[in-house]
Protein backbone atom coordinates (compact mmCIF):
# COMPACT_ATOMS: atom_id res chain seq x y z
CA UNK A 1 0.00 0.00 0.00
CA UNK A 2 2.55 2.21 0.80
CA UNK A 3 4.42 2.05 -2.75
CA UNK A 4 1.69 3.15 -4.12
CA UNK A 5 1.92 6.84 -2.53
CA UNK A 6 5.47 6.63 -3.97
CA UNK A 7 5.92 10.11 -6.23
CA UNK A 8 5.50 8.54 -10.19
CA UNK A 9 8.45 11.05 -10.87
CA UNK A 10 10.58 8.43 -12.40
CA UNK A 11 13.53 9.78 -10.60
CA UNK A 12 12.24 10.90 -7.38
CA UNK A 13 10.64 6.91 -7.25
CA UNK A 14 13.75 5.76 -7.51
CA UNK A 15 15.88 8.08 -5.17
CA UNK A 16 13.07 7.01 -2.31
CA UNK A 17 13.86 3.55 -3.08
CA UNK A 18 17.28 4.08 -3.09
CA UNK A 19 16.49 5.25 0.77
CA UNK A 20 14.14 2.47 1.76
CA UNK A 21 16.06 -0.35 0.64
CA UNK A 22 19.27 0.59 -0.63
CA UNK A 23 21.14 -0.81 2.46
CA UNK A 24 20.25 -4.50 1.03
CA UNK A 25 21.36 -3.89 -2.68
CA UNK A 26 24.45 -6.40 -1.26
CA UNK A 27 28.18 -5.55 -0.48
CA UNK A 28 29.24 -5.79 -4.46
CA UNK A 29 26.76 -3.14 -5.60
CA UNK A 30 28.04 0.61 -5.90
CA UNK A 31 25.34 2.12 -3.24
CA UNK A 32 26.78 6.00 -4.23
CA UNK A 33 26.73 5.20 -7.63
CA UNK A 34 23.08 4.15 -7.55
CA UNK A 35 22.31 6.87 -5.53
CA UNK A 36 23.68 9.65 -8.35
CA UNK A 37 22.07 8.02 -10.85
CA UNK A 38 18.69 8.95 -8.88
CA UNK A 39 19.61 12.93 -9.23
CA UNK A 40 18.73 14.91 -12.46
CA UNK A 41 20.05 18.12 -13.09
CA UNK A 42 19.57 20.07 -10.02
CA UNK A 43 22.54 18.59 -8.48
CA UNK A 44 24.91 20.33 -11.23
CA UNK A 45 23.68 23.71 -10.12
CA UNK A 46 24.34 23.15 -6.60
CA UNK A 47 28.00 22.01 -7.40
CA UNK A 48 28.07 25.22 -9.66
CA UNK A 49 26.87 27.27 -6.42
CA UNK A 50 29.64 25.48 -4.13
CA UNK A 51 31.96 26.51 -6.61
CA UNK A 52 31.63 30.21 -6.91
CA UNK A 53 30.73 30.48 -3.11
CA UNK A 54 34.22 28.80 -2.72
CA UNK A 55 36.09 31.15 -5.12
CA UNK A 56 34.67 34.13 -3.39
CA UNK A 57 35.99 32.66 -0.32
CA UNK A 58 39.42 32.40 -1.93
CA UNK A 59 39.30 35.84 -3.82
CA UNK A 60 38.26 37.45 -0.01
CA UNK A 61 40.94 35.81 1.72
CA UNK A 62 43.69 36.54 -0.81
CA UNK A 63 42.58 39.94 -1.04
CA UNK A 64 43.31 40.37 2.96
CA UNK A 65 46.38 38.64 2.61
CA UNK A 66 47.80 40.76 -0.44
CA UNK A 67 46.47 43.97 2.14
CA UNK A 68 48.59 42.10 5.15
CA UNK A 69 51.93 41.54 3.24
CA UNK A 70 51.74 45.05 1.83
CA UNK A 71 51.24 46.59 5.37
CA UNK A 72 53.97 44.29 7.07
CA UNK A 73 56.61 44.71 3.90
CA UNK A 74 55.62 48.29 3.16
CA UNK A 75 56.28 47.79 -0.61
CA UNK A 76 55.59 45.25 -3.36
CA UNK A 77 58.13 43.61 -5.02
CA UNK A 78 58.55 40.61 -7.58
CA UNK A 79 59.76 37.60 -4.87
CA UNK A 80 57.49 39.18 -2.71
CA UNK A 81 54.49 38.30 -5.73
CA UNK A 82 55.92 34.93 -6.66
CA UNK A 83 55.63 34.13 -2.82
CA UNK A 84 52.31 35.11 -2.12
CA UNK A 85 50.92 33.45 -5.03
CA UNK A 86 52.71 30.20 -4.31
CA UNK A 87 50.94 30.74 -0.76
CA UNK A 88 48.04 31.01 -2.95
CA UNK A 89 47.94 27.72 -4.49
CA UNK A 90 49.13 25.86 -1.40
CA UNK A 91 46.30 26.92 0.44
CA UNK A 92 44.13 26.38 -2.69
CA UNK A 93 45.16 23.24 -3.12
CA UNK A 94 45.33 22.15 0.46
CA UNK A 95 41.91 23.47 1.26
CA UNK A 96 40.32 21.10 -1.54
CA UNK A 97 42.68 18.17 -0.46
CA UNK A 98 42.27 18.22 3.84
CA UNK A 99 38.48 19.43 3.86
CA UNK A 100 36.90 17.16 0.91
CA UNK A 101 39.46 14.35 1.56
CA UNK A 102 38.60 14.05 5.42
CA UNK A 103 35.02 15.36 5.74
CA UNK A 104 33.64 15.15 2.56
CA UNK A 105 33.01 19.14 2.46
CA UNK A 106 34.34 22.69 1.45
CA UNK A 107 32.74 25.81 2.73
CA UNK A 108 30.47 26.04 -0.40
CA UNK A 109 29.49 22.40 -0.63
CA UNK A 110 28.51 22.40 3.42
CA UNK A 111 25.80 25.59 2.06
CA UNK A 112 24.86 23.67 -0.67
CA UNK A 113 24.43 20.48 1.57
CA UNK A 114 26.75 18.31 -1.03
CA UNK A 115 28.80 15.93 -0.06
CA UNK A 116 32.07 13.86 -1.78
CA UNK A 117 32.20 10.54 -0.94
CA UNK A 118 33.35 6.94 -1.78
CA UNK A 119 31.26 4.42 -3.01
CA UNK A 120 30.28 3.31 0.36
CA UNK A 121 29.37 7.06 1.30
CA UNK A 122 32.34 8.20 3.64
CA UNK A 123 34.68 10.83 3.05
CA UNK A 124 36.90 9.69 0.48
CA UNK A 125 40.44 9.88 2.34
CA UNK A 126 43.81 11.26 1.14
CA UNK A 127 44.89 9.33 -1.92
CA UNK A 128 41.57 10.03 -3.78
CA UNK A 129 41.05 13.60 -2.85
CA UNK A 130 44.39 14.26 -4.11
CA UNK A 131 43.42 13.20 -7.25
CA UNK A 132 40.11 15.15 -7.26
CA UNK A 133 42.54 18.24 -6.73
CA UNK A 134 45.11 17.46 -9.13
CA UNK A 135 42.13 17.00 -11.72
CA UNK A 136 40.42 20.38 -10.81
CA UNK A 137 43.19 22.32 -12.17
CA UNK A 138 41.78 21.07 -15.55
CA UNK A 139 38.13 20.77 -15.05
CA UNK A 140 37.03 23.47 -12.76
CA UNK A 141 40.21 25.77 -13.21
CA UNK A 142 38.47 29.70 -13.69
CA UNK A 143 42.11 30.25 -15.79
CA UNK A 144 41.31 27.88 -18.58
CA UNK A 145 37.38 27.34 -19.31
CA UNK A 146 35.75 28.07 -15.96
CA UNK A 147 34.28 25.09 -14.76
CA UNK A 148 33.05 23.82 -18.66
CA UNK A 149 34.65 20.84 -19.01
CA UNK A 150 33.36 19.85 -15.30
CA UNK A 151 29.70 20.48 -15.85
CA UNK A 152 29.82 18.73 -19.39
CA UNK A 153 31.03 15.59 -17.73
CA UNK A 154 28.73 16.02 -14.64
CA UNK A 155 25.96 16.04 -17.58
CA UNK A 156 26.51 12.95 -19.46
CA UNK A 157 27.79 10.79 -17.00
CA UNK A 158 24.96 8.53 -15.00
CA UNK A 159 26.32 9.07 -11.85
CA UNK A 160 26.90 12.92 -12.22
CA UNK A 161 30.32 12.53 -11.76
CA UNK A 162 32.92 15.48 -13.28
CA UNK A 163 36.33 14.31 -14.82
CA UNK A 164 38.13 14.80 -10.87
CA UNK A 165 35.17 12.00 -9.70
CA UNK A 166 35.81 9.52 -12.84
CA UNK A 167 39.64 8.95 -11.98
CA UNK A 168 38.98 9.03 -7.87
CA UNK A 169 36.00 6.90 -7.72
CA UNK A 170 34.02 9.53 -6.01
CA UNK A 171 30.71 10.84 -6.28
CA UNK A 172 29.06 13.89 -5.10
CA UNK A 173 25.79 13.79 -3.47
CA UNK A 174 22.93 15.45 -1.33
CA UNK A 175 23.40 15.02 2.52
CA UNK A 176 19.65 14.24 3.13
CA UNK A 177 20.99 10.65 1.27
CA UNK A 178 22.94 9.88 3.54
CA UNK A 179 23.25 8.07 6.77
CA UNK A 180 23.83 10.39 10.28
CA UNK A 181 27.64 10.74 10.40
CA UNK A 182 29.01 10.13 14.19
CA UNK A 183 29.54 12.70 16.47
CA UNK A 184 33.61 12.07 16.36
CA UNK A 185 33.45 13.01 11.93
CA UNK A 186 30.75 15.77 12.74
CA UNK A 187 33.20 17.36 15.55
CA UNK A 188 36.32 16.91 13.18
CA UNK A 189 34.30 18.53 10.67
CA UNK A 190 33.25 21.69 12.72
CA UNK A 191 37.01 21.91 13.87
CA UNK A 192 37.85 22.62 11.00
CA UNK A 193 35.88 25.13 9.70
CA UNK A 194 35.83 26.52 12.33
CA UNK A 195 39.34 27.24 11.97
CA UNK A 196 38.90 28.06 8.28
CA UNK A 197 36.46 30.32 9.18
CA UNK A 198 38.87 32.22 12.28
CA UNK A 199 41.87 32.48 9.56
CA UNK A 200 39.50 34.20 7.23
CA UNK A 201 37.87 36.05 9.64
CA UNK A 202 40.80 37.49 11.52
CA UNK A 203 42.47 38.69 7.56
CA UNK A 204 39.34 39.90 6.93
CA UNK A 205 39.25 42.07 10.42
CA UNK A 206 42.54 42.88 9.97
CA UNK A 207 42.54 44.50 6.53
CA UNK A 208 39.69 46.79 7.58
CA UNK A 209 41.79 47.74 10.77
CA UNK A 210 44.66 48.51 8.22
CA UNK A 211 42.53 50.15 5.22
CA UNK A 212 40.84 52.45 8.06
CA UNK A 213 44.44 53.34 10.02
CA UNK A 214 45.62 54.08 6.05
CA UNK A 215 42.88 56.61 5.27
CA UNK A 216 44.17 60.23 5.71
CA UNK A 217 41.24 63.20 4.87
CA UNK A 218 42.30 64.71 1.72
CA UNK A 219 43.50 68.10 3.12
CA UNK A 220 46.20 66.63 5.79
CA UNK A 221 49.09 66.02 4.30
CA UNK A 222 50.69 62.70 3.87
CA UNK A 223 53.67 61.31 4.86
CA UNK A 224 55.41 58.10 3.27
CA UNK A 225 58.41 56.22 3.78
CA UNK A 226 60.42 56.75 0.52
CA UNK A 227 63.92 55.62 -1.21
CA UNK A 228 66.43 57.44 -3.80
CA UNK A 229 67.46 56.56 -6.94
CA UNK A 230 71.03 57.59 -8.17
CA UNK A 231 72.06 57.22 -11.59
CA UNK A 232 75.05 54.90 -12.29
CA UNK A 233 77.95 57.99 -12.66
CA UNK A 234 76.44 59.53 -8.92
CA UNK A 235 75.35 63.20 -10.92
CA UNK A 236 71.87 63.25 -10.03
CA UNK A 237 69.31 61.36 -7.78
CA UNK A 238 64.72 61.54 -7.85
CA UNK A 239 63.22 59.86 -5.35
CA UNK A 240 60.19 57.56 -5.05
CA UNK A 241 58.22 55.79 -2.38
CA UNK A 242 58.81 52.14 -1.15
CA UNK A 243 56.69 50.39 -3.55
CA UNK A 244 58.80 51.73 -6.65
CA UNK A 245 61.77 49.23 -7.78
CA UNK A 246 64.49 49.20 -10.45
CA UNK A 247 63.46 48.68 -13.66
CA UNK A 248 65.55 46.45 -15.86
CA UNK A 249 64.45 46.73 -19.38
CA UNK A 250 64.97 50.41 -19.42
CA UNK A 251 67.85 50.72 -17.24
CA UNK A 252 70.23 49.62 -20.03
CA UNK A 253 68.74 52.49 -21.82
CA UNK A 254 68.64 55.58 -19.02
CA UNK A 255 70.23 57.03 -16.33
CA UNK A 256 67.31 56.09 -14.09
CA UNK A 257 64.30 53.91 -14.78
CA UNK A 258 61.81 53.07 -11.71
CA UNK A 259 58.69 51.44 -12.06
CA UNK A 260 55.65 49.45 -10.47
CA UNK A 261 54.58 46.43 -12.89
CA UNK A 262 51.81 46.39 -10.82
CA UNK A 263 49.93 49.37 -10.98
CA UNK A 264 51.57 50.05 -14.44
CA UNK A 265 53.36 53.28 -13.17
CA UNK A 266 57.04 54.18 -13.94
CA UNK A 267 59.62 57.15 -14.21
CA UNK A 268 62.42 57.31 -16.54
CA UNK A 269 65.38 60.18 -16.20
CA UNK A 270 67.74 60.85 -19.34
CA UNK A 271 70.47 63.26 -19.83
CA UNK A 272 72.89 65.30 -22.20
CA UNK A 273 75.71 67.32 -21.81
CA UNK A 274 75.23 70.68 -23.42
CA UNK A 275 78.89 70.40 -24.65
CA UNK A 276 78.13 67.79 -26.64
CA UNK A 277 74.61 69.63 -28.03
CA UNK A 278 76.28 73.13 -28.62
CA UNK A 279 74.65 76.70 -28.52
CA UNK A 280 71.11 75.25 -27.86
CA UNK A 281 68.34 76.82 -25.70
CA UNK A 282 66.35 75.30 -23.21
CA UNK A 283 63.10 75.66 -25.22
CA UNK A 284 65.07 74.06 -28.16
CA UNK A 285 65.92 71.25 -26.30
CA UNK A 286 62.27 70.63 -25.44
CA UNK A 287 61.07 71.16 -28.78
CA UNK A 288 63.54 68.20 -29.68
CA UNK A 289 62.48 65.85 -26.78
CA UNK A 290 58.57 66.62 -27.68
CA UNK A 291 59.27 65.22 -31.64
CA UNK A 292 61.55 62.39 -30.32
CA UNK A 293 58.68 61.53 -27.85
CA UNK A 294 55.72 62.08 -30.26
CA UNK A 295 57.43 59.18 -32.50
CA UNK A 296 56.67 56.43 -30.04
CA UNK A 297 53.42 57.31 -29.42
CA UNK A 298 50.41 56.28 -32.09
CA UNK A 299 47.69 59.53 -31.99
CA UNK A 300 49.85 61.57 -30.13
CA UNK A 301 48.52 65.03 -28.75
CA UNK A 302 50.99 67.12 -26.92
CA UNK A 303 48.90 69.51 -24.23
CA UNK A 304 50.59 73.34 -23.35
CA UNK A 305 54.21 73.48 -22.50
CA UNK A 306 54.51 75.88 -18.84
CA UNK A 307 57.94 76.92 -17.62
CA UNK A 308 58.61 76.13 -14.09
CA UNK A 309 60.90 75.63 -11.53
CA UNK A 310 62.52 72.22 -10.16
CA UNK A 311 64.36 72.28 -7.17
CA UNK A 312 65.61 76.12 -8.47
CA UNK A 313 66.61 74.59 -11.75
CA UNK A 314 64.52 76.47 -14.96
CA UNK A 315 62.38 73.48 -16.15
CA UNK A 316 59.44 72.86 -19.20
CA UNK A 317 56.16 70.66 -18.25
CA UNK A 318 53.68 68.87 -20.84
CA UNK A 319 51.75 66.34 -21.07
CA UNK A 320 51.58 63.93 -24.18
CA UNK A 321 48.68 61.56 -24.70
CA UNK A 322 49.25 58.50 -27.09
CA UNK A 323 48.38 54.63 -27.79
CA UNK A 324 51.02 51.88 -27.56
CA UNK A 325 49.92 48.99 -28.74
CA UNK A 326 45.72 49.28 -27.71
CA UNK A 327 46.46 50.34 -24.62
CA UNK A 328 46.58 54.89 -24.33
CA UNK A 329 49.18 56.60 -21.93
CA UNK A 330 50.35 59.70 -20.35
CA UNK A 331 54.05 60.79 -20.55
CA UNK A 332 54.25 63.82 -17.72
CA UNK A 333 57.11 65.43 -19.34
CA UNK A 334 59.93 68.04 -17.44
CA UNK A 335 62.64 69.24 -19.20
CA UNK A 336 65.65 70.63 -17.20
CA UNK A 337 68.21 73.15 -17.55
CA UNK A 338 71.05 72.81 -15.34
CA UNK A 339 74.63 74.58 -15.29
CA UNK A 340 76.05 71.04 -17.93
CA UNK A 341 73.17 69.16 -18.60
CA UNK A 342 70.04 69.12 -19.88
CA UNK A 343 67.34 66.58 -18.22
CA UNK A 344 63.99 64.13 -19.25
CA UNK A 345 62.29 63.50 -16.11
CA UNK A 346 59.35 61.16 -17.69
CA UNK A 347 56.27 59.82 -16.24
CA UNK A 348 54.39 57.61 -17.71
CA UNK A 349 50.89 55.72 -16.61
CA UNK A 350 47.68 54.09 -18.27
CA UNK A 351 45.51 56.56 -19.19
CA UNK A 352 43.12 55.42 -16.89
CA UNK A 353 44.26 55.52 -13.64
CA UNK A 354 46.61 58.61 -14.97
CA UNK A 355 44.25 60.99 -12.23
CA UNK A 356 45.10 59.41 -9.61
CA UNK A 357 48.94 58.87 -10.35
CA UNK A 358 49.14 62.30 -11.47
CA UNK A 359 50.39 63.49 -7.98
CA UNK A 360 52.87 61.07 -7.13
CA UNK A 361 54.28 61.47 -10.84
CA UNK A 362 54.43 65.00 -9.92
CA UNK A 363 56.11 64.47 -6.50
CA UNK A 364 59.17 62.30 -8.03
CA UNK A 365 59.88 64.62 -10.87
CA UNK A 366 60.00 67.36 -8.53
CA UNK A 367 62.33 65.05 -6.11
CA UNK A 368 65.25 65.68 -8.74
CA UNK A 369 68.36 67.27 -7.99
CA UNK A 370 71.89 66.56 -9.03
CA UNK A 371 74.17 65.76 -6.23
CA UNK A 372 77.07 67.84 -5.45
CA UNK A 373 80.48 66.20 -5.14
Amino acid sequence: MDEQHISHIPQETSRQTYIRHGQNYGADTNRMAELSKTYGNSTLFRRWGATVFDFIFFLIGYICFFISVIQITDRWFLPLAIATRCVLLIAFFSYYLLLEGYTGYTLGKFVFRIKVVNREGKPPGFLKSLIRTLLRLIDTNPLLMGGIPAGISVLVTASRQRIGDLAAGTYVVKVRDLEPISKKTMKRSLFIFFTAMVILGASFVNAIFILADSYVPSEAPISKKEQSYVSKDGRFQITAPLDWSTDPDREGKSEIAIFNPYIQKSVVVLSHSKKQLGNITLQQYGKKAENNLTKEWNLSSVGPVSNTTIQGYPALEFVIKGKKDVDKYVTHVAIIETERNYYQVLGYAPASKDGRLKKELHDITYSFREVRH
